[in-house]
């Protein structure tokens, strides 16, 4: 699912391939911050970039939060980058 709102910065490829920027694919429908699903470590954008930075302290199903500015890992010639956005209040729910 994708979630409005939360993006990468995007990311350029040193190979002809063009600048782009995507939003995050939640990978859980558990925990929400501002109405939107929280991104996770291994949540991916929808281009594929993985989220490989976050929180060390908070989980959400049972992975570490992805936050504002959090590493991604790049995909394909395209190189890592961060997260655009983040949310400041996180609400769980069942």
């Amino acid at each position: 699912m994708t979630v409005r709102g939360h993006q990468h910065v995007g990311h350029a490829s040193p190979t002809p391939n063009p600048f782009h920027k995507t939003s995050y694919q939640a990978g859980q429908d558990k925990v929400f911050g501002g109405g939107r699903e929280v991104i996770r470590i291994g949540d991916t954008t929808a281009c594929g970039d993985p989220a490989v930075g976050g929180s060390t302290k908070v989980r959400a199903v049972g992975s570490f939060v992805h936050r504002f500015g959090d590493a991604t890992g790049g995909h394909g010639s395209w190189v890592p980058n961060a997260s655009a956005g983040g949310l400041f209040k996180v609400n769980i729910g069942t």
